[in-house]
């Protein structure tokens, strides 16, 4: 019978597609059905040794059919050791190792079944850059093994040491630094995840929000504080409102303070500021130019007198004293000098050792603050600060637009004042004088 020369192509092209028959009688990947193993960059040490009888037993009397060896890891760890750890990735715990690896090859190291540690974690952490304004470099860079374990940890979250030792791994700078400072904030040594977001945030340097609400998480009572005070410390809600003054993480002064306490305070008051009405100095020229300074100023302690956050009181001192120029006299009212100095040198008419400021017995602090209704508060005769002057007498103290001058001078046991609201008196410690007004405050130079 003859074949058609139309029909041959077709029987030709149909002979050239048949494959041949699988010789099962060679190994997996010469047999024609798994050579793929082989192309491929990282081939899995039974796969490429003929050792498929490794993980895959044949199943008696069938053809060509197999069981695995194992089920689950337990198939995995006949090779490889078991991985020890209370968190257990859930792949490990589950038993499913080829969610990450390939069994036989693949492209990518450790025969991962993505291109990249970061692809394959993103795979089942989808999201976990979403919504980032900044990221960590080892989130960017997909490196997540750089602080998790993939299989099993001793430490949370499968990390590979505990909370800031981890941080340390890399930040090595700021392990140093810690290592170097006398003071450090308790939430560094505890872990640095209670400020930051490991992975990245909304924030510069991934903090959670920012200060001062990201330090008032912890410091409620510092935010109920500044919830009601009426007179709030400009640096604590602006620029970088705690960091203004504070360091984060580790300093060499009390209260994580970024410089000793005055030199902290300089920046801002080294000019002039108005305040309430009134001017205040730039105290660095002031504190040059008076010798004298208050205990607490020449300890570089301004915190022993004001609240450096703010408070309710006039110019957040730490415990109240009058306003004003002029003050009925309570006690109460001055908590803050009596807080250091005895309430009896104002509070006793007569004494011979609560103050030095007395005629014989007379006590003239009495007399000056210790009235009903126009007591001269001590700001009157005293520069807070700093003086050129004995007991940090003024010589002059504001009132209104004018400036009352003091003429205070010191003399062996006592001495006289040449103000602006009496005329010249004299008092002494040993010889009561009588004061008789002089006519003039030249006179009195020499008493």
């Amino acid at each position: 019978m003859m074949i058609s020369s139309a029909i041959v192509p077709l029987l030709i092209t149909s002979l050239m597609i048949i494959p041949a028959p699988a010789d099962y009688g060679d190994d997996c990947t010469a047999s024609g059905c798994h050579d793929d193993f082989q192309k491929k960059a990282v081939v899995h040490d039974p796969a490429s040794s003929d050792g498929c009888d490794v993980c895959h037993t044949p199943l008696p009397g069938t053809d060509h059919e197999f069981k695995f060896a194992e089920e689950g890891a337990e198939l995995c760890v006949q090779c490889h050791d078991a991985f020890e750890g209370k968190v257990r990735h859930d792949p490990v715990e589950e038993g499913e190792c080829t969610v990450c690896h390939d069994p036989h090859a693949s492209a990518n190291r450790f025969l991962l079944t993505q291109p990249s540690v970061g692809d394959l974690c993103l795979d089942c952490h989808d999201g976990l850059r979403d919504d980032l304004s900044y990221v960590h470099g080892p989130v960017a860079g997909g490196a997540c093994t750089a602080c998790h374990d993939a299989h099993a940890s001793t430490h949370r979250a499968l990390l590979l040491k505990t909370g800031t030792e981890q941080c340390y791994s890399c930040h090595t700078e700021m392990k140093e630094a810690m290592a170097s400072r006398k003071h450090v904030h308790a939430a560094v040594e505890d872990d640095c995840s209670g400020c930051h977001q490991p992975h990245g945030g909304k924030n510069p340097t991934f903090v959670k929000s920012s200060p001062p609400a990201l330090c008032l998480d912890c410091h409620s009572d510092l935010e109920e504080a500044l919830a009601e005070a009426a007179v709030p410390h400009k640096p604590v809600s602006t620029g970088a409102a705690c960091g203004n003054c504070h360091n984060a993480h580790a300093t060499k002064y009390e209260h994580l303070l970024l410089a000793d306490p005055a030199e902290l305070c300089f920046p801002c008051h080294e000019k002039a500021v108005k305040d309430e009405g009134s001017n205040l100095p730039d105290m660095r020229s002031f504190l040059a130019n008076h010798p004298q300074h208050h205990g607490p100023v020449g300890d570089n302690a301004c915190g022993d007198c004001h609240a450096v956050h703010g408070n309710s009181n006039f110019r957040f001192l730490v415990e109240p004293y009058p306003s004003r120029f002029y003050a009925p006299f309570k006690e109460e009212d001055y908590a803050l000098c009596f807080s250091c100095h005895d309430s009896e040198m104002v509070t006793e008419e007569s004494t011979d050792s609560a103050t030095g400021f007395r005629n014989g017995n007379q006590n003239l602090h009495f007399i000056h603050v210790n009235r009903k209704v126009k007591g001269r508060t001590c700001r009157a005769c005293h520069e807070p600060h700093a003086s050129s002057q004995p007991s940090h007498m003024r010589e002059s103290v504001p009132f209104g637009s004018w400036r009352i001058p003091v003429g205070f001078r010191q003399t062996t046991n006592g001495g006289f004042c040449a103000s602006g609201c009496h005329k010249p008196y004299r008092y002494d410690r040993l010889t009561v004088v009588e004061n008789i007004p002089r006519t003039s405050p030249v006179e009195t130079a020499n008493p």
